[in-house]
């Protein structure tokens, strides 16, 4: 049995937002309405699945990033961009260069996005898809033009030629009357939290939280509510909607230091963990991003993988027949909506098919208005009323058709019901299955420790010969940290001599010599973008606390994580690239740590020199977690930001290795 390391969305017991749902798409689709009248400048496009799109709008110039295919939102700064374009970049901008944003819409209550933009020319539609694994797809004239990557589903092909459809749609819950919502929790054989996540379509973390207002236990079944409990969760459903449309107040919550959620309005599930407030989901978005918890390492295997894939698959099913039931029913209803006029056609082409023959019956109902197709080996027509498309057989009866699509659509209910049975049995394995890679967890954790956790490692780090603790951020957010949580009088402040680079505090530096500052400015230049330039030396410097400043002077800017040093710079320059990642002992712990070398050497007689290099990151933590029996993760935390080179190894034999 094949045994990997996966990802869990969850620190501490506290399940972490791993995308974004279709709550938090309709407001963000509500702040870019900001964007309607502006144009596309530039396009940008790495990592695979993220894309930025950057527009002059009305208000001023907007990034638009669509990053890893799951998260869409308008951030302050603007992240860092490749300095070549790539094809799929470089393509968008010729086609959308200019063009005039004009409308900005979710799709349904899914999480798809379109932007259509305007040319002198024509029309495109940029499709951002954030299921799966993501997709951004360019639309002209009904055709896919370009995407991220060509795909085929069961009831759709996302092919570059191809004319583009949407995923079958539902119901969209903030439009359901109160009885149309007790039909859909009629229908289920599910408990009411599952119920509301499918039948209602609300997803998993709004079905949970219509139940917390509501008041409603969430693992009843949901044949069993009341009728009194259905009418206060269809009420609680739509105050959500009304809070997001009328009343949204964005919050980042945090389990710690790291952050674990950010949505559009608090939420009571949320209830106990430390929040804070934005102006926008944007923002609120770009903080969680930024700052959301490292993801814990488990173990998992192919059986469970085919499991979760195939319980994915178990639940577009679901909601698939769903919505095709849905439209079978509303075709039914229509026809009787319609009695008369339906009633009169059917008639009449029951009549003209008997006297004529296939093709003077085609050319007597091509013209009709409402003519769709025609499809005269099982004697059906296809018509449009009132803007949805009916097949109506015109050799039988009006009660006759509208029986048949009922008796389709029940046909259709009954597979769903099959199908939450068979998603149940699903979970249930996959449950099974959890606990038996548990088990494997910890025996496998008996064999490789990870070494005691100390509360600096959430940043950048390392600890002097004399004792005393170096702090780094490792992004925007941990660089605000470092220095509004941690920087003292005592301290020293450090900063490479290059733009964007981390914020290095040594605590009690006033205390520390020429050498011990010089070793700090060493590792504030290791991890900063010259490592991954591939520099060989460079310079950076130190200054007081009382130098370092977040409020700028007239004319000036201060990004996130970044500050404004004012008065005498103390440089160091001609730094050597490298770090020594190494054994130690702190406080009566072991540690494997990355430091500049004269430190390790003063406190380790087993540890490997790096510098930039050729030699990916991850298959160094691979043999460097081999060397030191620790988990990889544990590793790749304290590598610098680059490939990387051994340069020495020292006091680890062939054994060790």
């Amino acid at each position: 049995m094949s045994i990997t390391y996966f990802r869990l969305g969850r620190i501490r017991g506290v399940v972490m937002k791993k995308e974004m749902n279709a709550f938090d798409v309709r407001a963000m689709v509500k702040e870019m309405q900001a964007l309607i009248g502006g144009y596309v400048d530039k396009v940008f496009h790495w990592d695979r699945r993220t894309v930025l799109i950057r527009i002059n709008a009305p208000e001023g110039r907007r990034e638009l990033l669509f990053k890893d295919g799951k998260w869409l939102h308008m951030p302050k700064d603007r992240p860092e961009t490749p300095d070549t374009p790539g094809n799929f970049a470089v393509h968008l901008r010729k086609m959308l260069g200019n063009a005039r944003v004009s409308e900005v819409k979710q799709q349904a209550f899914d999480r798809i996005v379109t932007m259509t933009l305007t040319t002198r020319e024509t029309t495109y539609q940029v499709i951002f898809e954030m299921f799966g694994d993501g997709n951004l797809v360019v639309v002209e004239g009904g055709k896919i033009s370009n995407c991220i990557e060509q795909k085929t589903w069961r009831h759709r092909d996302v092919r570059i030629g191809a004319d583009y459809l949407y995923p079958p749609t539902r119901q969209d819950p903030e439009s359901m009357s109160l009885d149309d919502f007790i039909k859909a929790v009629a229908t289920s054989t599910s408990d009411t939290v599952r119920t509301l996540a499918t039948a209602v379509n609300l997803g998993g973390q709004y079905a949970e939280e219509t139940c917390l207002k509501a008041g409603v236990d969430k693992g009843r079944k949901a044949t069993q509510l009341t009728d009194e409990e259905k009418g206060r969760l269809h009420k609680a459903m739509l105050d959500l909607f009304s809070e997001l449309r009328d009343r949204p107040d964005p919050r980042v919550y945090y389990e710690g230091d790291y952050a674990v959620d950010a949505s559009p309005i608090p939420l009571k599930q949320r209830n106990g963990l430390e929040s804070e407030q934005f102006e926008s989901l944007s923002a609120a978005l770009d903080e969680f991003i930024y700052a959301k918890a490292p993801e814990e390492e488990e173990y998992r295997d192919d059986e469970l993988e085919r499991l979760q894939r195939q319980l994915e698959q178990q639940e577009e099913s679901i909601e698939r027949l769903t919505a095709e039931a849905e439209t079978l029913s509303e075709r039914a209803n229509l026809l009787y909506q319609h009695y008369a006029d339906t009633t009169k056609l059917l008639a009449v082409l029951k009549k003209k098919a008997e006297e004529l023959n296939w093709e003077q019956f085609r050319e007597f109902v091509s013209p009709l208005p409402f003519f769709v197709g025609l499809d005269p080996q099982h004697e059906r027509i296809v018509v449009r009323i009132a803007g949805l498309e009916v097949p109506l057989n015109y050799t039988v009866s009006l009660e006759e058709n509208s029986d048949l699509l009922f008796k389709q659509a029940k046909e259709l209910k009954d597979k769903v019901r099959g199908a939450e049975v068979a998603v149940q049995e699903t979970e249930k394995r996959i449950e099974d299955r959890k606990k038996q890679g548990e088990l494997r967890r910890k025996e496998a954790k008996e064999k490789v420790r990870p070494t005691k956790q100390f509360w600096f490692e959430s940043y950048r780090w390392f600890i002097t010969a004399k004792g005393r603790i170096v702090l780094g951020g490792r992004d925007a957010r941990s660089n605000e940290q470092v220095v509004k949580k941690h920087l003292d009088l005592a301290d020293r402040y450090s900063h490479a001599d290059v733009h964007g680079a981390a914020s290095v505090i040594i605590k009690g530096g006033e205390e520390a010599g020429e050498e011990e500052l010089r070793e700090v400015c060493a590792f504030a230049l290791a991890n900063s973008k010259a490592w991954g330039a591939g520099a060989a030396e460079g310079s950076a410097y130190w200054v007081l606390p009382d130098q370092v400043s977040k409020t700028p002077a007239a004319g000036e800017f201060v990004p996130r994580g970044g500050f404004i040093i004012r008065g005498k710079r103390n440089y160091c320059h001609h730094l050597a690239l490298q770090l020594a990642i190494g054994e130690i002992e702190y406080q009566g712990a072991r540690k494997i740590m990355a430091s500049p070398p004269e430190t390790m050497k003063a406190q380790s007689s087993r540890y490997v020199l790096i510098e930039p290099g050729e030699m990916d990151r991850g298959k160094l933590s691979s043999q460097l977690s081999k060397m030191f029996e620790v988990p990889e993760e544990e590793i790749a935390r304290i590598l610098p930001p680059g490939n990387v080179r051994i340069v020495q190894v020292v006091g680890i034999t062939e054994k060790n290795e």
